[in-house]
């Protein structure tokens, strides 16, 4: 019967094994300047990656400076995963300059009561800061991803298969996380090493999601949508929804114009 410690071992394994793929597969392709912020996510998950095997093999060192290293480790892939985030949000809504003006200051204003909340609840204990930092991050960044994929369907934005496997990917995750460290981080404790492990297979998903979308890219990827009704009557309807995303694009670039002049 395989040990639990040699399949969690198995799962860093393969999630290394599938993070330098993917990091290849994103170099073939040349998409680091097209999203840096993720190519630097990617580098950022490599490191801790690195990092986590030399602690593991350092088993006498100090469980405090175990602890710091491992969470600045995490920390640091957080950030990263919250530029992405930007990023993403930034090559869907750029062309509508009104609602991206409006989703910078969402996002911003996302990331004060995350830090507010942070700060609260953590009760000046810095450790607690960061794993509850952390924990709202990840469940700020689900809700932006799934706000911002219903914002695109519903607006016919048009969002690349990429850009829609890197948002899902991301989703995915910081779901799993905020279901494994917040509903059950109490109630299951003694079931901590399982769901760990569960979310490294969480964490896999994505990296196949990832590996997929990187591999199927094309220099100029077109989104297809299903056309369910007649051709004449699709082109009515989505002629009405782009004139409603344009006239709240325009409304919305009024309204920031009028807000910097009574500044």
């Amino acid at each position: 019967m395989v040990e639990p410690l040699q399949l969690q071992t198995a799962a860093w394994a393969l999630t290394t094994a599938l993070e330098l793929s993917l990091f290849v597969q994103f170099l073939r392709r040349k998409l680091g300047p097209i999203y840096p912020f993720f190519f630097a996510y990617l580098l950022s998950i490599l490191l801790q990656s690195a990092a986590s095997a030399v602690l593991y093999r350092h088993g006498d060192m100090d469980k405090m400076t175990f602890w710091k290293i491992a969470w600045g480790m995490q920390g640091l892939v957080v950030a990263m995963r919250a530029l992405t985030l930007v990023e993403l949000n930034r090559k869907v809504l750029a062309p509508y300059i009104g609602i991206w003006a409006l989703a910078r200051r969402l996002l911003l204003g996302v990331a004060a009561i995350v830090l507010a909340y942070d700060m609260v609840l953590s009760k000046g204990n810095w450790q607690w800061m960061v794993l509850n930092g952390v924990r709202g991050l990840e469940l700020a960044m689900a809700a932006v991803i799934v706000t911002m994929l219903l914002f695109a369907r519903y607006y016919r934005v048009p969002v690349s298969p990429l850009q829609r496997a890197l948002a899902v990917g991301l989703c995915l995750y910081s779901t799993f996380y905020v279901i494994n460290y917040s509903l059950l981080e109490r109630a299951l404790q003694q079931y901590a090493v399982l769901w760990n492990f569960l979310g490294l297979f969480a964490f896999i998903a994505s990296l196949l999601v990832w590996i997929g979308a990187v591999r199927r890219y094309t220099a100029v990827e077109e989104v297809t949508v299903a056309q369910t009704i007649p051709a004449e009557l699709y082109g009515m309807i989505s002629s009405q929804v782009n004139a409603r995303l344009i006239l709240l694009n325009r409304q919305l670039i009024q309204f920031l114009r009028l807000e910097n002049r009574g500044q």
